[in-house]
């Protein structure tokens, strides 16, 4: 009894129909990390010698290069410690502009938006910072000594 049992079982399993499709499927895939950089490269010398008593009218004192592989696009940010002022110390202070990328920046010593890229996909650009001031004319017009401001720039996914 117990033969027949185990032949029979034998048997189901020999007889049974192994069943095969005519096609079949794959997945492949991969993933890209996002990729968001940002690197200041000031103009040598430019940037640290503003001439303060004859102006500057749209100086590049710097290179913005962003880099970012976002699929929701990207913006630029900037803010001033000063607020747009080159201070000297408390003594003295003199007010300057930028631009970013040949647009006009509002200076505040918050995040402002100046550049805003809505579409997704591979950047790597480089953006001109300029600046422009008026001149006081004559160095016994300002105090002595070192003004300064410095600028933050941020670079976030939309």
């Amino acid at each position: 009894m117990k033969r027949l049992l185990i032949a029979s079982a034998a048997m189901a399993i020999i007889s049974t129909p192994i069943l095969a499709a005519p096609q079949g499927t794959l997945l492949l895939q991969g993933q890209v990390n996002q990729v968001l950089n940002l690197v200041v490269t000031p103009e040598t010398g430019v940037n640290t010698s503003l001439d303060l008593v004859n102006g500057e009218s749209d100086t590049k004192v710097a290179t913005v290069t962003e880099e970012t592989n976002s699929n929701t696009g990207y913006k630029i940010l900037i803010r001033t410690a000063n607020g747009g002022l080159l201070k000297n110390g408390s003594l003295d202070q003199v007010s300057y502009s930028m631009s970013y990328d040949g647009s006009p920046v509002t200076l505040s010593t918050t995040d402002t938006e100046v550049k805003n890229v809505s579409t997704g996909g591979v950047y790597d650009h480089d953006s001109d910072v300029e600046v422009s001031l008026t001149g006081s004319g004559s160095a016994a017009a300002l105090t002595q000594g070192t003004y300064s401001d410095t600028v933050t720039f941020t670079i976030q996914v939309n």
